[in-house]
C-alpha cells in the first residue's frame, strides 16, 4: 500500500471538515502536499491544520496544480465551480474524489463525465449517507433474504432551523437548496437502500411565514423505483416537532417480509405481523465504528487508488443520482410528474448505464 501525494482543492465551509478531520485521518496513506483557496484566511487555518508549509499554500488551484506533483485531488468547492476543477485535475493526470453533487446543472454533470472518460483517471464522488453505521445496520436487516421484495420507503427528514442555526444561511439563497444541498443526499440514499435507480418523480417546494428564511423551507416527493417500489420523502426546515436531523433521519421500509424502521434513536426496528398473534419486534443496534461516513469512503476511495475494487459511486452510478435530482427540480417547479430515465437514455452510448433492477444483481448501488 503506498502513500499518496494529494491535494485539496477548497479551504472554508464544509472542505475545512476535511482539513481538520476527515483527511488528517489517513496520513499514513496520503499526504497532502497542497491546498488552494482564493480565501486567505480560510487558507491559512485549513492549511495549518494540515501542516502544510508556506510554499503548498495557494490562492488558486490552477497556479497549484501547475505547480505541485500530485496524483490524487480532492475537490470540496461550490457546485457550479466543480466542472472546470476537475478539468483541470484530470489534465495532470490526477485521480479525482469529489463532493457531492458534482455540478449545479444537468449539462455540468455531463460535462464532468466527458472529463472522465475521454482521461481515463479514476473519479468517485462522496456519497457518505452510504456508508454511516445506522445506514449499514438498517440495510443489513432488508437485505435478508426471508424480508423478499422492497413495496414502498418513506423517509423523513425534519428540523427547527432558523437562519442563525442552518450551518451556513447562504444555502438559501441558492435557488431550489432544499434539493440541491439537502435532498441530493437522501435522493441517493433511496438508491441505496432500494437497490434501484429512480423510474418517476413528482413533488412540491414551499415556505412557511414563520420562517427566518425567504425561500423555500419544505420538500415532499414520491419517486417510482425502477423495482417497483415507491418512495414518499419529505423534508422540512421549519418543524417545530419530533426533530429527524442529519444522520438522525427517519426511515420506514415496508418489505414482504415486515416493515424496517429507524429514528433518531438509531436502533433499527424490524416489525411482523403475528395475525391474531399480534407483532413481534426485533431491534438491532447499529455498529459504533467511528470512521463511518467521510472516513469509509475515503477510505474505500484509496483502496481503489491501490488497486482494489472501485467505490459504488464512480461516474456512471453517479449520474443515475444526478438525473434524479435535476428531475424532482424540474418536477416541483412544474407540478407535474417526471421520467428521470430519458435523461439516462438520451447519453451519448459511452455514458449510459442501464438502470439498476434489483439489489442482488445490480453492485453499483450497494454500499
Amino acid at each position: 500500500m503506498q502513500t499518496h501525494k494529494g491535494v485539496l482543492i477548497g479551504a472554508g465551509g464544509f472542505a475545512s471538515s476535511w482539513a481538520r478531520k476527515f483527511l488528517p485521518t489517513f496520513r499514513d496513506r496520503v499526504e497532502i502536499v497542497a491546498l488552494a483557496d482564493v480565501n486567505a484566511e480560510a487558507l491559512a487555518r485549513s492549511a495549518d491544520a494540515l501542516q502544510i508549509p508556506d510554499p503548498g499554500r495557494f490562492p488558486s488551484y490552477d497556479e497549484m496544480l501547475d505547480a505541485v506533483d500530485a496524483d490524487v485531488c480532492f475537490i470540496v468547492i461550490p457546485p457550479a465551480l466543480r466542472p472546470a476543477a476537475v478539468r483541470k485535475a484530470a489534465s495532470r493526470g490526477m485521480a479525482v474524489f469529489c463532493e457531492k453533487p458534482i455540478a449545479a446543472s444537468w449539462s455540468q454533470a455531463l460535462e464532468i463525465a466527458e472529463i472522465v472518460h475521454e482521461t481515463g483517471i479514476k473519479f468517485a464522488v462522496v456519497q457518505n449517507y452510504r456508508l454511516t453505521n445506522r445506514i449499514l445496520a438498517l440495510k443489513s436487516v432488508i437485505q435478508r433474504t426471508e424480508m423478499g421484495a422492497i413495496n414502498t420507503i418513506q423517509a423523513r427528514m425534519a428540523v427547527d432551523y432558523t437562519i442563525d442555526t442552518a450551518g451556513g444561511a447562504f444555502r438559501h439563497q441558492i435557488p431550489d437548496a432544499m434539493i440541491y444541498e439537502g435532498a441530493e443526499h437522501h435522493l441517493d440514499q433511496f438508491r441505496n437502500l432500494a437497490g434501484a435507480d429512480g423510474s418517476w418523480v413528482q413533488g412540491v417546494q414551499w415556505g412557511q411565514p414563520w420562517s427566518t428564511f425567504g425561500g423555500n423551507t419544505c420538500v415532499a416527493l414520491i419517486i417510482g423505483m425502477s423495482n417497483g417500489a415507491v418512495v414518499q420523502f419529505e423534508m422540512n426546515h421549519v418543524d417545530r416537532g419530533h426533530q429527524n436531523g442529519w444522520h438522525e433521519e427517519y426511515y420506514r421500509v415496508a418489505c414482504e417480509g415486515g416493515t424496517v424502521t429507524i429514528d433518531a434513536d438509531h436502533v433499527v426496528r424490524l416489525t411482523r405481523d403475528l395475525g391474531a398473534d399480534g407483532e413481534v419486534v426485533e431491534e438491532v443496534l447499529p455498529d459504533t465504528n467511528p470512521r463511518d461516513g467521510h472516513y469509509a469512503v475515503i477510505g474505500r476511495f484509496l483502496d481503489w487508488l491501490d488497486g482494489g475494487p472501485p467505490p459504488e459511486t464512480t461516474i456512471d452510478d453517479v449520474l443515475q443520482t444526478m438525473a434524479l435530482t435535476f428531475a424532482a427540480v424540474d418536477a416541483t417547479h412544474n407540478g407535474r410528474r417526471v421520467e428521470i430515465q430519458p435523461l439516462i437514455q438520451g447519453l451519448p452510448d459511452h455514458l449510459k448505464q442501464s438502470p439498476a433492477q434489483d439489489a442482488d444483481t445490480d453492485t453499483t448501488v450497494i454500499a
